[in-house]
């Protein structure tokens, strides 16, 4: 994971988690949104998602319930910026 900006983000763990490709494939577009130094957000990702808006808040979704994204804001429903979680967290 990255860390203090050292490193990439990206776990191999995610391929071992049965997840589904699409979700996998969101972990890896916010990993390489966060290893640029840009914010994890809905902007972000859509302009790199290849899918529907509604895969993309469904998959966003499912990476919040096994927690390896949360959202920095809980509040902030209109536009969360998201983080990754350390794997050794995720469920």
């Amino acid at each position: 994971m990255n860390r203090n900006g050292v490193g990439p983000s990206m776990s191999q763990k995610i391929f071992s988690m049965n997840l589904g490709v699409e979700a996998v494939s969101l972990y890896l577009l916010c990993c390489a949104v966060a290893d640029t130094g840009a914010s994890i957000t809905r902007t972000t990702l859509q302009d790199k998602w290849n899918g529907s808006q509604s895969g993309l808040e469904g998959e966003l979704h499912r990476l919040e319930e096994k927690n390896i994204l949360c959202r920095e804001a809980p509040g902030s429903e209109e536009a969360p910026v998201y983080r990754m979680v350390d794997e050794k967290r995720w469920r």
